[in-house]
């Protein structure tokens, strides 16, 4: 069985409400989209990485530090929901496909994620590639106890407030999606629309790596982490 052709995609858009020109936000002497290239091109099974932006400033930050880089439509501008990044994927496939491109899985990596590690987008392509999944996200043990608000009022969703205890959560089978590392079929995404279906695995990371850089304090967490655990 030959290697399938694995393209990494990196949606770049140069607008962000709660980060200002986020992804190119210092983090560790490096921009922030910076570290998610890097990850990608260290990778042993992801053969070309590409970043899509409309901004012209990011695409020249993202091919200085080695990916390609590929204007989104204006109709990709100003929208990062999921349902607008599948669509991206989508376009931005077939785009590449129209230039003889072939690619068997694509790997989603948003530039929020900076504390990802490589072996875990390894692990997740492996197990398209050679584990019979046909998409494989990273997710996050969730122990949190949550709560619904209506009004003023408040009220428990996932627990019984009589029995909570730390016994109680040794049981709960809960994860959270930390959006750091997709992995899926090429035919998947585009018969489909969507990133994730048919048979769904996922790669474990911990809830310290699972910062999604969204909001400024989430940057200087992130910061803070680099300096204490002596990332780079």
């Amino acid at each position: 069985m030959s290697k399938p052709n694995v393209y990494a995609f990196i949606p770049a858009r140069g607008g962000s409400k709660g980060i200002p020109r986020k992804n190119l936000a210092d983090l560790a002497g490096k921009p922030l989209v910076a570290h998610t290239i890097a990850h990608a091109k260290a990778s042993q099974w992801i053969d070309r990485v590409f970043v899509n932006s409309e901004d012209e400033e990011i695409r020249t930050v993202a091919a200085h530090y080695g990916a390609d880089v590929i204007s989104r439509p204006e109709e990709f501008f100003h929208d990062n929901s999921v349902q607008e990044v599948d669509r991206l994927l989508q376009w931005t496939i077939g785009e590449l496909e129209r230039q003889g491109h072939r690619i068997d899985i694509g790997v989603l990596l948003y530039s929020t994620s900076p504390l990802r590690q490589v072996e875990t987008i390894d692990k997740a392509v492996s197990m398209v590639a050679e584990g019979g999944y046909d998409s494989v996200l990273s997710l996050f043990e969730d122990t949190t106890y949550l709560w619904r608000i209506d009004g003023e009022t408040a009220a428990p969703t996932n627990y019984d407030p009589k029995t909570r205890g730390p016994r109680q959560k040794e049981h709960w089978n809960q994860w959270g999606e930390n959006k750091a590392v997709y992995a899926f079929r090429r035919d998947l995404l585009m018969n489909t629309g969507c990133r994730l279906g048919g048979t769904i695995g996922y790669v474990e990371m911990p809830k310290w790596r699972s910062v999604d850089v969204d909001k400024p304090e989430d940057l200087e967490l992130v910061r803070k982490l680099f300096e204490v655990r002596g990332l780079e």
